[in-house]
């Protein structure tokens, strides 16, 4: 570590008395709200205690007093403009307007109250400062009037993409990749947290595996506001990635709402296929897009109870790079109910039903149409909240929410066929199914507490919580029926020497996976802000404590009789297995911010901060032997050379001795136990952090901000084969070549390592381990080194911006045989790999000071893609014309990710091994970039009603950057252009708002 032990020391022990000073709390997932906090002084500015404060906004009127320090504060407020009132015997009432609330943060009021002998009103106005004295944590805030005028894909992953030092694997050109989630990497963690209106969304099944994960899909127009932390966060938060909190909009006073449609069509798209190339048309071309809904919001009973609901529908019709089909329908439907039950309480009732429905999911070069997925995701999501305020210095919030999601994948092929794999890679007549129901409840309680001793001005904050996730999943190859029905039968391949974890011909048995997890996540937090006149100081820590179960379950045998009389895959009755590890977690977070000059408009800011990542069900599975379909490869010959496997074309003479395996032990393939173990002390990844920084407001509106981030990465997820050593690898042999032009070519050479007793007891001796341990990866760790420069200008004088550039080094650090038992530099995420977790990293293996670049795991074929820029840009700006005209646009850019050439071998050992054939910064795809815009009209109806008519032109330069090419060198195809930046295209749309 390169953090001083003795600050570390002390900041922990400061948080620690803190925690022994109130009762247990609970860190939330994210929040739904904002909150005001002013300071009310006379003329010469002295403080004024006694203040009348009434608040009033989207909600019921609030009225609060001040303290003795002048100051004020409320907090659980949703996102919009309020109007602050003040009252005091004896001087001028103050009327402020349009004070903008935004989520995630307090907007702060500095207000003056003149002596007056007579009643009198006075009106101030002025701009609500953008930059906070208060803020420590780096956050992007996406207001309304953002969501709305800027031209976007309009789903969160672009918004996401917007945010500084946070890299996506794809780019959205007008929805060309909506439908379907991005993965995401943000200031070098693949850990993320999604939020709406409180409720934890993140998808915990994929959480370590996939780098961020939604449990769900959502309607744009739904959004009130959109908040995203990516680092410096308080105690309340866990995990050291992005942090999207959305919330949606809700009832108010004024009965208020709208429509939209916007469509796109492949009639106003350009051709921007490179010339000279052919065989590829471009990235996903989109068929037609369109997206429409409605919303409606007003009062039950005016100042006690509001309602308002929406309904959303996209319809994707995409045709993909290889000329495959892929549409998705995305339905959300969205109601809330909030009602202030008496002065000082309040509660709300949110509930949506969203659903996705897919056809042609991940087609591309390698999946024709009919090994396609079509894909539901049904789920319904719902919470209950109640909110306390006990005079005028502590808040109590309650929560209790829930899901019931589900994920199908169903092969558009005839389930009743076998599937068979070609020699250049290409899938044929179907594929796999699965089936995942994913419920999930949680309670979450939090506890602010103003007030003051002696000069500092304290607010104490504290939470408590619970959260249960489970994870059912069943996967199974289809088969010939009368062969392999059920689903649980052979999968034919035709290996030509090294296809799947096969050197010769091959047919792949297999058996369906049926497992059941539920993990727990109990966690608690405490934390202190004092203000000191211009200093605040962030004192807190967070205590998480997360474990699962492995649930008894049933693993249906191969039902081929053929297979069955041999004893090969029988039925396995797992009995389960409870809590196998538990991650228990102290997280010390401290920061502080100071404000200068005269008018407090320059803020300097630094943080540090401990993060324990959270725990996925995937991980919790580990040990389970119904986890994964399991496969033994056995010699096949193909007799009639029709692609399917027959009875007697497959030599089963040695059931236990096949060719090969993958998540099985071939020599107890009934065993109700897993090979794979955990080792002792098997933590949480965790993450060291400090930032420094500096905000200005150069005009009123209008920031600028530069901050500095360094990360420490330890204890990464990691395993290799039970009980061997880096000493047990010797060198097999090197792979080498020419690379192909496209690669810039060159010759390339990389060895490549195998278990040395292979070398004279190959694997029907037992030479290799059936088994992987599972560990926290020691003598190892990843650093990230980041400076964003940022700008923001909230809407005003009729024009906003918000923009940031981001310069970003992220490397990896060896310093131990153990962190790389297999030396082989592979490429991660192989689902047969010797020592890399999906989402490592690569890059020269066990190299020190060599980038990182994460594997997209995300759908819609992108396992070509790694994510590593060094730097990235985005500029969003608005400007309203004359004659209620407005133009608006989105400018990105970023460096292109690094191509992995490789070559894969097969070794006596009985691993396959993608061998990588360059280091990571060695060859990039070109830069990318990509201009938006919109013109849009405004027609008034009536003074209350409004119809917006727009047209946004995406890809304004009609760039065509190479994204993806073929990157396997043993093959015909190698180089090939697999995918291009989608192409120009119009979109049109209309608006009507009351």
């Amino acid at each position: 570590m390169q953090l001083s032990k003795g600050f570390v020391r002390t900041v922990a022990l400061a948080a620690f008395v803190l925690a022994l000073a109130a009762p247990p709390a609970r860190a939330q997932f994210g929040g739904s709200t904002g909150g005001i906090a002013g300071r009310v002084a006379d003329e010469q500015g002295g403080a004024l205690p006694g203040v009348s404060v009434t608040i009033k906004g989207p909600g019921a009127p609030q009225t609060l007093y001040t303290d003795a320090r002048g100051e004020f504060h409320v907090i659980n407020l949703a996102p919009g403009d309020y109007s602050v009132s003040l009252a005091l015997q004896g001087f001028a009432a103050v009327e402020r307007e349009n004070v903008a609330v935004t989520l995630g943060r307090d907007t702060e009021l500095t207000l003056s109250m003149k002596l007056s002998a007579v009643a009198a009103t006075v009106t101030v106005s002025g701009e609500v400062p953008v930059i906070s004295t208060r803020k420590v944590e780096s956050s992007t805030a996406i207001t309304q009037d953002e969501l709305k005028s800027i031209p976007t894909a309009r789903d969160p992953w672009v918004v996401l993409q917007s945010v500084p030092g946070v890299e996506i694997d794809r780019v959205n050109v007008a929805g060309s990749e909506s439908g379907q989630q991005s993965s995401f990497v943000s200031k070098g963690s693949t850990y993320a947290t999604f939020t709406l209106d409180g409720v934890n969304l993140t998808d915990m099944s994929v959480v370590g595996v996939n780098p961020g994960g939604s449990a769900g899909y959502y309607d744009f127009d739904s959004f009130q506001e959109m908040q995203v932390i990516s680092g410096g966060a308080d105690a309340s938060i866990q995990g050291s990635g992005a942090h999207l909190s959305m919330v949606t909009k809700r009832g108010t006073n004024d009965v208020h709402g709208g429509a939209r449609v916007f469509a796109a069509d492949h009639h106003f798209q350009s051709d921007n296929t490179p010339e000279g190339l052919t065989g590829v048309a471009s990235g996903n071309h989109i068929n037609n897009i369109q997206d429409y809904g409605a919303e409606l919001g007003g009062p039950i009973w005016r100042d006690h109870m509001w309602l308002w609901g929406s309904y959303g529908r996209d319809q994707i019709n995409l045709v993909t790079a290889a000329g495959t089909n892929d549409n998705t329908t995305l339905e959300n439907f969205n109601s809330k109910l909030n009602w202030q039950i008496v002065p000082s309480n309040s509660a709300d009732v949110w509930y949506q039903r969203s659903d996705k429905l897919k056809q042609g999911r991940n087609g591309g070069p390698t999946r024709p149409q009919e090994t396609s997925w079509n894909q539901t995701t049904p789920q319904n999501t719902w919470k209950v909240s109640d909110n306390q305020v006990f005079g005028s210095s502590a808040f109590l919030t309650l929560q209790y929410n829930g899901l019931n999601g589900n994920f199908t994948l169903d092969p558009q092929g005839d389930p009743n066929r076998q599937t068979f794999l070609d020699e250049g890679g290409v899938w044929h007549n179907t594929y796999e199914s699965f089936s995942g129901p994913r419920p999930q409840r949680q309670v979450k309680t939090d506890v602010s507490f103003f007030f003051n001793t002696g000069n500092a001005g304290h607010e104490l904050k504290s939470g408590f919580g619970y959260l249960k996730s489970g994870t059912r999943s069943s996967s199974m190859w289809p088969g010939t029926a009368g062969f392999s029905f059920n689903g649980s039968g052979p999968l034919a391949g035709q290996t030509y020497g090294d296809l799947f974890d096969c050197n010769e011909a091959c047919a792949a048995i297999t058996r369906m996976s049926n497992l059941s997890i539920q993990n727990k996540y109990m966690s608690a937090y405490l934390q202190d802000t004092l203000t000191f006149d211009r200093l605040t100081m962030n004192l807190g820590v967070r205590w998480d404590q997360q474990f699962g179960d492995n649930n008894p379950t049933t693993i249906l045998a191969n039902p081929t009789p053929e297979f069955a009389a041999a004893g090969i895959l029988p039925t396995v009755n797992y009995p389960g297995a409870d809590r196998p590890f538990t991650w228990t977690d102290w997280q010390p977070r401290a920061g502080l911010t100071y404000a200068l000059g005269a008018n407090r408009n320059t803020v300097v800011r630094a943080s540090y901060a401990r993060y324990a990542e959270a725990l996925g069900t995937n991980t919790t599975g580990q040990i389970n032997p119904t986890n994964s379909v399991a496969y033994l490869y056995y010699p096949w010959n193909d007799a009639n050379h029709d692609n399917l496997v027959e009875p007697g074309e497959v030599d089963i003479s040695d059931p236990s001795h096949p060719l090969s395996s993958r998540n099985i032990d071939p020599a107890n393939q009934g065993a109700a136990v897993s090979a794979n173990t955990f080792a002792p002390g098997f933590h949480a990844p965790r993450t060291w952090e400090v930032i420094g920084g500096i905000d200005h407001e150069i005009l009123p509106a209008f920031a600028v901000g530069v901050a500095y981030t360094h990360r420490v990465f330890t204890g990464q997820l990691y395993r290799y084969p039970t009980g061997v050593t880096s000493a047990d690898y010797v060198l097999s042999g090197t792979v080498s070549g020419t690379l192909p032009a496209a690669f810039g070519g060159g010759a390339y050479s990389a060895p490549w390592y195998e278990l040395g007793c292979s070398q004279q007891n190959p694997i029907p001796d037992g030479c290799v381990p059936p088994g992987y341990t599972w560990t926290s990866r020691s003598g190892y760790d990843q650093t990230f080194d980041g400076v964003d420069l940022t700008l923001t200008k909230r809407l005003s004088d009729k024009w906003m911006l918000r923009g940031n550039f981001s310069y970003d080094l992220h490397k990896q650090h060896d310093t131990s045989s153990a962190a790389c038992v297999d030396p082989t530099n592979t490429v991660p995420g192989q689902s047969a790999d010797t020592g890399n977790p999906t989402t490592s990293y690569t890059g020269e293996s066990c190299a020190d000071g060599t980038f990182v670049a994460t594997r997209s795991t995300g759908s819609g074929a992108k396992d070509s893609v790694f994510l590593n820029s060094k730097w990235q840009f985005n500029l969003n700006g608005m400007y309203q014309l004359p004659l209620d005209f407005s133009v608006a646009a989105s400018l990105y850019g970023r460096q292109g990710y690094p191509v992995v050439p490789y070559v894969r071998v097969v070794g006596d050992d009985g691993y396959v091994r993608d061998v990588v054939a360059a280091t990571t910064d060695d060859i990039r795809y070109g830069d990318v970039f990509e201009l938006d815009m919109r013109l849009e009209k405004l027609i008034h109806i009536s003074p209350t009603s409004n119809v917006t008519l727009s047209a946004d032109c995406f890809n304004v330069t009609n760039d065509g950057t190479i994204l993806q090419r073929f990157n396997r060198l043993d093959r015909s195809n190698t180089g090939n252009v697999k995918e291009i930046q989608s192409p120009r295209i119009f979109r049109f749309g209309a608006r009507i708002s009351f």
